[in-house]
């Protein structure tokens, strides 16, 4: 198909009198547009289907077939959106009627009246476009809503679900009938009276507005979480404004960050000295009870390798067994000397554990250093000293 933004529009003339094709051929020629031709309603749909026009001026009275069934013929192809007007010097109202039960957008009667034709082809063809681009917008704008990893649901000012995408109906494990006309703020708890998401941008404090909710999917009665993102879309060309609300199923994310916050609270105050390092065995952090035992300051400790902390009670082999354990197996423990800040020995039983990303590949090292007098009262050390071992 002719692509109209690239070229001037092609217009088809059917008319069975060759002055009027040639006249009509050569004012609109004249204007800019491009022109096919056709002599009745039969030649009419097959140069239709080869050129497939912008616009179709069809005369009524034609022989072979006449233009209110060469019209309605047309409409029936794939392309029976394109307009047509009608051409003729009948100005009945029957004809007008059957023109336009046909199919036709406009009727004109002869003689043509050129300046009437000029302004309508206009107006026609540039309303043809808008409502092109319109669709083309609609049809974009609804596969993104169709395809939208995250939930969109479109909410009257009354509070009510007009419409919802297959991911908001997903997370609610409802479908868009069972959700449509629902009072949306009625999903998430606590259910407020005045929905706080969305006051803010009702009252023009913000363009939009994002807040945390619990919801509760219908099957299994568990506690979700959802990140709701509210904007307002006003009132234009009469269509009334709504909400456009955004849902983000946030539950994996409250749900690792409540785990990497006790991880933190256990890191913290766990009396065992915990040290974190890079691949290369470069410190990235340390808790408070290896401070202690040490005598460092975290400042001194940030960045610096492990080797910091050797002692001169093993040699270098007791560390090259220990790393390459350690990456074998991706877990080591024995007693280790280490030293602290003013040069004093200590003994520790350490774990060493490897941290690896998705492709296996270490990332970081944990080292868990456990007092041996204290290991020893419980009876969870055997008393073996510089021990190294697989699990």
């Amino acid at each position: 198909m002719l692509i109209e933004d690239q070229q001037p529009p092609l217009v088809l003339i059917v008319d069975d009198d060759i002055f009027v094709r040639s006249m009509l051929e050569s004012l609109l020629e004249k204007q800019g547009y491009r022109v096919t031709t056709a002599s009745n309603g039969a030649n009419a749909l097959e140069e239709f289907q080869r050129c497939h026009p912008n616009l179709v001026l069809m005369d009524a009275v034609m022989p072979v077939m006449g233009g209110f069934k060469a019209c309605a013929e047309l409409k029936k192809l794939s392309d029976a959106d394109v307009p047509v007007i009608m051409v003729t010097s009948l100005d009945d109202e029957q004809s007008v009627n059957e023109a336009f039960e046909a199919g036709a957008v406009e009727y004109i009667t002869k003689p043509i009246h050129w300046a009437v034709l000029r302004h309508r082809l206009a107006v026609i063809l540039q309303t043809r476009r808008t409502q092109s681009a319109l669709r083309k917008s609609e049809a974009r704008f609804r596969g993104i809503f169709e395809q939208a990893a995250i939930g969109i649901a479109l909410v009257n000012m009354d509070g009510q679900l007009i419409d919802s995408n297959p991911t908001t109906q997903k997370m609610l494990e409802l479908d868009e009938m069972n959700l449509r006309g629902k009072l949306f703020h009625q999903f998430f708890h606590p259910i407020d009276t005045i929905p706080e998401f969305y006051q803010p941008v009702l009252e023009g404090t913000r363009h939009y507005y994002q807040i945390e909710k619990s919801f509760f999917r219908k099957k299994n009665a568990l506690i979700s979480w959802a990140r709701l993102t509210t904007s307002l879309v006003k009132e234009t060309n009469g269509t009334p404004p709504f909400f456009v609300c955004m849902i983000e199923d946030i539950t994996e994310h409250k749900r690792v960050k409540t785990l990497l916050h006790l991880a933190a609270k256990v890191f913290e105050t766990t009396t065992n000295s915990v040290i974190i390092t890079n691949a290369e065995g470069n410190i990235i952090d340390v808790n408070q009870a290896f401070l202690l035992t040490t005598g460092y300051s975290y400042e001194e400790m940030l960045d610096k390798n492990l080797r910091l902390l050797q002692s001169e009670r093993h040699d270098q082999a007791f560390y090259k067994t220990m790393w390459e354990i350690a990456l074998e197996t991706g877990h080591w423990s024995g007693e280790i000397h280490n030293r602290c800040k003013n040069g004093e020995i200590y003994s520790a039983w350490m774990s060493l554990s490897m941290v690896q990303d998705e492709h296996n590949k270490a990332i970081h090292y944990v080292a868990v250093y456990s007092e041996l007098n204290a290991l020893r009262q419980n009876g969870q050390h055997n008393g073996a000293r510089n021990t190294i071992f697989k699990k």
